[in-house]
């Protein structure tokens, strides 16, 4: 007799979860997997402008047959760093990225992956709208999930998709930190502290410009010729078309010593283009321009989740920004929510696992990604202190006085620096993870335990 189906409840239908339902629907055997997809909101959404793929994105749509489908549908522009913050302002480096970049709607990869999943035809996949997680409880027969309607389900494996505010990582937490809570109260705490988002000390100004809008205004403005990050002290924009016709534009304004700071305030809120141009009103005439033409925006606080010790605990798993949100610098948000599908996906879609094995299936997850989400949070933040030329961040050898000064040599020590952080996005591909999973996939559970010295202790 077959056994039956592992049942799979994803939490979070957005870019990760969807992701991660594709990946299972592309390489798990139909008879082997049941997935369930439960979505908080009345239909699939996504928030925020664009996306960037690097080549690790590129390459996971490859090994899922889908390279073609982003022809078409994105556009590749070079980045150029620019010093911004005098009105004499000058573009002093273009990236050379090998393999370049791609940009997109966050809506339209949304779309995309919908199209691919292609529900109704896809039998083992079921999708389920206004179910809020509100708790579940883990025990021999599974996880049983509590909504917050008042429904219930049961499933093998939960996975959390949900975000930065993401309900599974507080029960898991909770769950966790309770464990210890007679036996170690400091390490409970530690637990409980590294589980919350904390804020980045930077507030990010989001607004999409029409290109003829520009246009219009200052017909020879840079930004209509390509990407670009704008530098200057405690402040940068990062702009980018996500169209033939919309730009995408975020103007940064970083609070000093506000890293791990409590958030003073809302996380979002209004904001209006006069508030921008008071911001940059001594910056070059190109930005004022363009902050002059945006729309309607608001103020976000950009929070992150930084080095959380645990991605799983027993059958449950974090994916995507519950396990990892970052901060927007280094554009890998969707991109490491994309890897994390990819390897629990494969990993889950393996021969060897059963639902006997789930738990060491999981650690296996846990040990391949959670190691590379966490560096990534942290390459995501320095950068952004290093657009905005933060003295604490520079590397030894750079004179932070001459560098914000616009010296030519500083800046180019600068790219340096910040090279050897891009480099992640086209140096090994997800592919060699995967190899790696296998790898661990083949050891028993002590093994496990000992290959991976950077399994936390918290």
């Amino acid at each position: 007799m077959s056994e039956s189906p592992i049942r799979v409840a994803i939490c979070g239908g957005g870019i990760g979860g969807l992701s991660l339902a594709l990946v299972l629907k592309k390489f798990a055997p139909s008879a082997k997997l049941s997935v369930d997809i439960y979505e908080a909101g009345t239909q699939f959404v996504e928030t925020g402008a664009g996306i960037t793929l690097w080549q690790r994105s590129r390459n996971i749509f490859e090994s899922l047959g889908l390279q073609d489908v982003l022809k078409g549908r994105v556009i590749s522009p070079p980045l150029i760093l620019r010093k911004s913050d005098t009105k004499d302002a000058f573009s002093f480096f273009e990236f050379a990225i090998p393999h370049g970049s791609s940009t997109l709607p966050r809506v339209e990869m949304l779309k995309l992956l919908i199209e691919q999943l292609d529900f109704e035809s896809s039998s083992f996949i079921r999708t389920h709208f206004s179910k809020t997680l509100a708790s579940y409880a883990q025990d021999e027969s599974g996880v049983t999930l509590h909504f917050s309607d008042g429904s219930t389900a049961h499933a093998d494996i939960v996975v959390g998709a949900d975000g930065l505010g993401s309900p599974t990582r507080k029960q898991m937490y909770a769950d966790l930190a309770g464990r210890l809570a007679k036996d170690d109260p400091e390490k409970v705490e530690a637990l409980l502290k590294a589980s919350r988002p904390s804020w980045t000390g930077t507030y990010a100004y989001r607004a999409l410009v029409a290109r003829s809008k520009i246009a219009a205004a200052s017909p020879n403005n840079v930004i209509l010729k390509s990407g670009y990050a704008w530098l200057g002290s405690g402040k940068h924009v990062i702009s980018y078309p996500i169209s033939p016709t919309i730009i995408n534009i975020l103007f940064f304004d970083t609070v000093p010593d506000g890293l791990d700071k409590p958030l003073p305030g809302a996380a979002v809120a209004a904001a209006s283009k006069e508030e921008i141009l008071e911001l940059y009103s001594d910056w070059e005439e190109d930005i004022c321009v363009v902050a002059e033409n945006v729309g309607e925006t608001a103020k976000w606080a950009i929070s992150h989740i930084r080095g959380l010790p645990h991605y799983v605990d027993g059958h449950v798993a974090l994916l995507g920004d519950s396990a990892h949100a970052m901060s927007t610098h280094f554009g890998a948000g969707a991109g490491q929510a994309l890897e994390d599908a990819y390897i629990l996906g494969r990993i889950l879609s393996h021969q060897s696992v059963s639902r006997s094995n789930l738990a060491h299936a999981l650690d296996v997850y846990d040990a391949i990604r959670r190691p590379i989400g966490n560096d990534v949070v942290e390459r995501s933040l320095k950068l952004g202190f290093l657009y905005e030329l933060h003295p604490a961040y520079l590397a030894p050898g750079i004179d932070a006085a001459r560098l914000r000064a616009g010296d030519w040599a500083e800046l180019h020590k600068l790219v340096e620096q910040m090279t050897e952080i891009w480099t992640f996005h086209w140096q090994e591909m997800p592919e060699r993870d995967w190899e790696r999973a296998q790898e661990l996939l083949a050891k028993n559970e002590a093994e496990l335990g000992d290959i991976c010295g950077q399994k936390s202790n918290v």
